[in-house]
């Protein structure tokens, strides 16, 4: 059919604005596109060969790039003085990118520093601005001896090129009783702190503790970290990591930009572009994170001195040193810490490189994970927060992403996709979908493609530079995208997916049913919450984590008992002890005071565990926990709360509130994501186990057949089945009006596979309510009836009319034999970089893996297997599905001649009726597949490890008939 010919009709008669999506979803907009990482090797690259890479991936369908110094696959230095981070050669090069792309509306992203973490070139170890790092050392004094000697020195030795040290403190801790001093922590007596900072003489103490007790001597020096970013040099000399907690290291950042970057002609360009300055993880080395204001700032923000408990905060070899014997004490001031960096990094980090970035028209877009901080207040502090599919854990990840992001009412939600450990060269087309569906029923909505690399580097071998492999001498991480791989020849379909799921996930307000508080605020830690996320979600239940920063945004208010009414709307707020701190009831004051007033204003409020007792969050409320008690003792007093005692015990809690989901089903292996798009609502679906995102977890799922209940704000809404593939958008031809403000659909997908029902306020349409027919659907021609088998079927219409329809014989199926297969296969050219297609024709009587066949054994490649097909006496109102089963690799279909649209990568079975004709057909399937099996032959150091990839076809492929019959205008 014509596409959208049919909601194009309707539009005449409809003030829905489900018109103004017609052009977007067919051809998505630039701005919805994914994007993908871009690695250079500095500035050791030629201009024009840039013009031609950002050429590959506009016409791949990407919208945008990310210009990355990533390199750790070259093991030696790529010339940091004359073509490092910012030399001339690079700053000629990333000018004469922005210049192309904005000649393109071709969006460009760059980095803040080479690598990761962010750092400066011009950054000295023990200059202001450099990260800073507190280590402790330790002396043992016991038996009531006297000390006298040096003072304990750092028990591990500075970083190179870090050569100052300033002594913060000098401190004796009598060492509990039941606590050797051998132990990881030692435990220290809460009230034993004997200040001796001031006793020290030219780096001596003498010293008599006062009782016959083992007692520790603590010294702590603050100095920089010396970490340079990764994999390096960068620059001559390389530069060092920012404090990130600082306004001196932003500011470190920025002045070198302004004084060795930024021209006023990139400028010029860098504001019509208007891409985004990007931070990778805070992936920081340190003994104990710190940073020079910390004392003063921690003393304002929690009423008393760091230095009065320091030792329960020092990390030796990456593990707690210290506790104290008040495990309330430990918990309580581990808390404040945290607690204060988290606030340092947003006001001295995230809230002054912002604010710059947005002076060249540009966004920050960040991941702000790594650290255990209150992740969730940066997430809501950037422009566009990031999530990474490689890191993160599992959908309860993404869930706290889009938990602040939604609370700060941020339209991108974006994410480093599919940097698979181990998949360099590996990795298909089809993973990548598998991996991202789950991750989009979370609301991301923001791809950004791990990655395309550089075409060459020094001492690169064939195919071509690539960023992340080989790394550590193995198979690197995935992937170098790009015209060297072969399933790049597939790349607009996939691009074309993503496109219009980002098309439809980037419009509007999600809206959840669950907000699950977490007193933490972590993002990346892997938490996923009890039952919701797991059995509630196959129930129906969508959720997002959040913070407790979020509850004082713009956002964190109640109205017609919905939490966020302008945003999310959550219909339940829900939360259990210290997710991270042995689940115990501890809450902040501000935390406890606005959830008492959310359910004092009608929000429900479900509270897990025993809350009769409840402590202050942090050491500086400690007083406070009485009257943190009292507020929780009111809010379950209040009707619209229920208290459970067990996570197991939550559905009890959920019944008791009288709640349901807002979209139901039958404790099914389905996710769903809901969007309310002006007059439009989106419901994505998605087959997938509640936890799991990648198929790389090995988490098994299962295809899915279900009746979904969505629920419909009007009452003449319409579902329209949204073809992510192929841009069509076709109203149901068969659902059920359960009521004015709800509908049933039937959902049927693969394992991992996605689809988009969107509800459109439509002029009235016939459909059918139910058949004993295999499908009834609305085309062309009206609403028509499908059978794969002889019979009279039987239809009950939204009109109350019972149809009977007779279908004839249908011719049989087919099991398509004898195939010639065309292979090109991929091999080392004449250089590094160019690749030498050898050309081989297998005559097939059975369809087998490629590695069953002995010329294609280790062959990488694009590969067309042709078949024909006879359709004697083939009646006028058939068709055929074609069936083929799964197997590895990218695919497409062409009958007749004529190339079908993009086919669902997932779906093993697909529509070819419109496309056949009586008598003899042709046939053929394109297939691509990745370079791991040529890989394994060529550089067999590296990938030979691997085991083959079993690419092609496996049969049965068949052609199965159907026969069709209009039954309703």
């Amino acid at each position: 059919m014509a596409l959208n010919s049919i909601i194009q009709a309707l539009l005449p008669n409809s003030a829905s604005s489900i018109g103004s999506l017609i052009g977007e979803f067919g051809a998505p907009p630039i701005t919805a596109r994914p994007k993908v990482r871009w690695w250079w090797p500095h500035g050791m690259v030629d201009p024009a060969e840039i013009t031609t890479e950002i050429n590959q991936m506009y016409a791949a369908g990407f919208g945008g790039a990310e210009i990355n110094d990533v390199h750790p696959s070259i093991t030696i230095p790529v010339d940091p003085a004359g073509h490092g981070w910012a030399t001339e050669p690079w700053i000629d090069a990333v000018s004469t990118a922005y210049r192309h792309a904005e000649s393109l509306g071709f969006q460009l992203d760059i980095a803040l520093g080479p690598s990761y973490p962010a750092s400066a070139p011009s950054l000295r170890p023990d200059d202001e601005g450099a990260s800073t790092e507190v280590v402790s050392g330790r002396i043992i004094v016991a038996n009531g001896s006297t000390y006298s000697g040096a003072i304990p020195p750092p028990y591990v030795a500075a970083t190179a090129g870090v050569n100052n040290q300033t002594l913060l403190a000098l401190q004796a801790w009598r060492v509990n009783a039941s606590s050797p001093v051998t132990a990881v922590p030692v435990v220290l007596d809460s009230t034993t702190l004997i200040d001796l900072t001031g006793n020290v003489k030219n780096g001596n103490i003498t010293w008599t503790p006062p009782d016959d007790r083992t007692w520790l001597l603590l010294s702590f020096h603050m100095r920089g970290t010396g970490q340079p970013p990764e994999a390096g040099p960068h620059n001559d000399p390389d530069g060092t990591v920012l404090d990130h907690f600082s306004v001196a290291g932003s500011k470190a950042s920025i002045n070198y930009w302004k004084e060795h970057i930024l021209s006023p002609a990139l400028m010029a360009v860098l504001e019509k572009v208007k891409g985004s300055i990007f931070e990778d993880s805070l992936e920081l080395k340190y003994n104990t994170l710190w940073t020079p204001l910390l004392p003063t700032e921690f003393k304002e923000r929690n009423g008393y001195s760091i230095f009065s408990i320091i030792p329960g905060l020092t990390l030796e070899n990456q593990k707690q040193a210290f506790s104290f014997s008040d495990a309330e004490l430990t918990r309580g001031v581990l808390n404040d810490y945290w607690d204060t960096m988290s606030a340092l990094y947003v006001e001295n980090h995230v809230n002054v490189i912002k604010p710059w970035a947005e002076s060249m028209n540009m966004k920050l877009r960040a991941q702000p994970y790594g650290l255990p901080t209150d992740c969730m207040s940066a997430m809501a502090a950037l422009s566009i927060p990031e999530g990474e599919t490689l890191e993160f854990k599992n959908l309860g990840d993404f869930r706290s992403v889009a938990g602040a992001a939604n609370m700060a009412g941020l339209p991108l939600l974006s994410t480093e996709a599919c940097a698979f450990a181990g998949g360099a060269y590996s990795t298909t087309w089809e993973e990548v979908i598998r991996t991202l569906n789950p991750v989009f029923s979370t609301g991301m909505n923001h791809m950004v493609l791990h990655g395309f690399s550089y075409i060459t580097a020094p001492q690169t071998e064939w195919p071509g530079f690539a960023a992340f492999t080989p790394y550590k001498g193995g198979i690197g991480y995935a992937d170098a995208w790009g015209p060297r791989e072969p399933m790049w020849t597939h790349a607009t379909d996939i691009t074309g997916y993503l496109g219009r799921m980002q098309t439809i996930l980037q419009r509007g307000v999600p809206q959840h049913d669950v907000a699950w508080f977490s007193q933490k605020g972590y993002v990346g830690a892997g938490y996923n919450t009890p039952w919701f996320s797991a059995a509630g979600t196959m129930e129906g239940w969508s959720l997002n984590i959040i913070g407790p920063t979020l509850l004082q945004l713009p956002n964190g208010k109640v109205k017609n008992d919905r939490l966020a009414p302008d945003g999310p709307g959550y219909r339940i707020l829900a939360f259990e002890g210290d997710d991270f701190g042995g689940n115990e009831s501890v809450m902040t004051l501000d935390s406890a005071t606005r959830i008492l007033e959310y359910a004092q204003q009608g929000l429900p409020v479900l509270v897990v565990g025993n809350w009769s007792v409840v402590h202050a969050y942090g050491q500086g409320e400690a007083s406070d926990s009485p009257r943190i008690t009292a507020l929780f003792s009111e809010l379950l007093k209040l009707k619209n709360v229920a208290n459970v005692a067990t996570e197991a015990d939550i559905p009890n809690g959920v019944a008791a509130l009288g709640l349901s989901p807002d979209v139901q089903y039958n404790s099914s292996q389905l996710i769903n994501f809901h969007k309310v798009d002006g007059d439009l609502d989106h419901f994505l679906f998605v087959a997938s186990t509640p936890t799991a995102f990648a198929i790389s977890t090995k988490v098994p799922t299962s295809g899915v057949e279900v009746d979904v209940i969505i629920p419909r704000r009007f009452h003449n809404a319409v579902p329209i089945l949204m073809d992510l593939w192929t841009g069509e958008m076709v109203p149901l031809g068969t659902y059920v009006e359960l009521s004015s403000t709800h509908i049933q659909v039937h959902i049927n997908l693969q394992a991992y596979q996605a689809t988009m029902i969107t509800l459109a306020v439509l002029p009235t349409l016939d459909h059918a309510i139910s058949t004993t027919a295999n499908s009834v659907y609305r085309g062309t021609r009206g609403l028509v009836l499908c059978s794969n088998t002889t019979g009279t079927f039987t239809t009950v219409l939204s009109t109350g009319r019972k149809t009977e329809t007779k279908i004839g014989t249908i011719p049989p199926a087919q099991e398509l034999q004898k195939w010639t297969l065309n292979v090109q296969d991929y091999q080392p050219g004449m250089t590094n970089t160019t690749t030498r297609i050898i050309k081989h024709t297998v005559q097939l009587e059975e369809l087998t893996v490629w590695t069953n066949i002995t010329e294609l054994l280790d062959v990488s490649g694009i590969g067309t297997y042709s078949t024909s097909f006879n359709l004697h006496d083939w009646p006028s109102d058939a068709g055929a599905t074609l069936q083929i089963p799964s197997f590895l690799g990218s695919f497409r279909i062409t009958v007749n001649g004529k190339q079908m649209p993009p086919v669902d990568q997932l779906s093993i079975e697909f529509d070819i009726g419109m496309y056949l004709k009586p008598g003899t057909n042709t046939l053929e399937i394109e297939v691509a597949t990745t370079l791991l099996n040529r890989l394994r032959i060529t550089e067999p150091d590296v990938y030979g490890i691997a085991s083959r990839q079993a690419f092609g076809l496996v049969g049965p492929v068949v052609i199965a008939p159907y026969r069709e019959e209009v039954i309703a205008f």
